[in-house]
């Protein structure tokens, strides 16, 4: 994993890719490092390099780039799906890897069987978290998509605890009705449609609570989730097997 702290630009990239041999999977970020380094070691008979680009439209630039300009190391893409998974994509993305669900910590939390760390009031107090959240962000993102100025990746401590912010934030206006199936979809579907790290921190501030004996953070929850290897990790990395090695 590259460990500059420096976001490299495309063509950065794209010169420390046209000046190797190893096959590369580039992936978005940093954040799901512990994520991808399994994937890695699964890989190992096959020699990858995982490289992270700084976010998602990078790795598709570099795409664009690597098609029109031809490089000799075999190059896998791989990124969240984000907001493809409520509306699609337009794009042919065929030879692009993303997630099942919005993110890896959307994946990692299914696979993973993360409320299983959960007691059963800690499971009531999320699931009572969970549908408050929801009941802004499903509101927040239709906002969104209807070219408003609001942003719906508010974090849930700033969400939930703040009162008058919540208020404010779900008010309809005169002609405005609320999004409800559009809710109840995410609601039905939490784990693979909430945005992921959304998801993670209000399942943090259940297992992280200050009267917890164990607590685990976000770093903690993804090494648990990727470590059991279940049926989206194995996805990714048997698509990423076959796109570096074709028949």
């Amino acid at each position: 994993m590259c460990s500059s702290k420096v976001r490299p630009t495309i063509d950065e990239l794209y010169a420390l890719l046209k000046n190797t041999t190893i096959p590369t999977i580039l992936v978005e970020g940093k954040d799901d490092i512990v994520f991808y380094r399994r994937i890695e070691n699964d890989l190992e008979d096959i020699g990858i390099d995982m490289l992270p680009a700084g976010n998602k439209w990078t790795v598709l630039e570099l795409r664009e780039r690597i098609k029109s300009e031809p490089i000799n190391a075999p190059i896998a893409f791989v990124v969240d799906k984000d907001l493809w998974v409520y509306f699609g994509c337009n794009e042919d993305l065929s030879d692009v890897i993303t997630t099942d669900g919005y993110s890896i910590e959307n994946d990692i939390f299914i696979d993973g069987e993360i409320l299983s760390l959960m007691s059963n009031d800690e499971i009531d107090r999320f699931n009572e978290e969970l549908r408050k959240f929801l009941h802004w962000y499903a509101l927040t993102l239709a906002r969104s998509q209807k070219g408003m100025d609001v942003s719906f990746r508010e974090t849930p401590h700033k969400v939930l605890n703040d009162s008058e912010f919540y208020q404010t934030a779900i008010q309809l206006s005169a002609e405005e009705q609320y999004p409800e199936e559009f809710f109840e979809m995410i609601h039905g579907q939490y784990g693979k449609l909430l945005r992921g790290k959304s998801l993670f921190s209000l399942i943090v501030r259940q297992l992280s609570h200050p009267d917890r004996r164990t607590k685990f953070g976000v770093n903690q929850l993804m090494e648990v989730g990727a470590a059991r290897k279940g049926e989206r990790y194995a996805m990714i990395r048997d698509k990423i097997r076959q796109a570096i090695t074709p028949p």
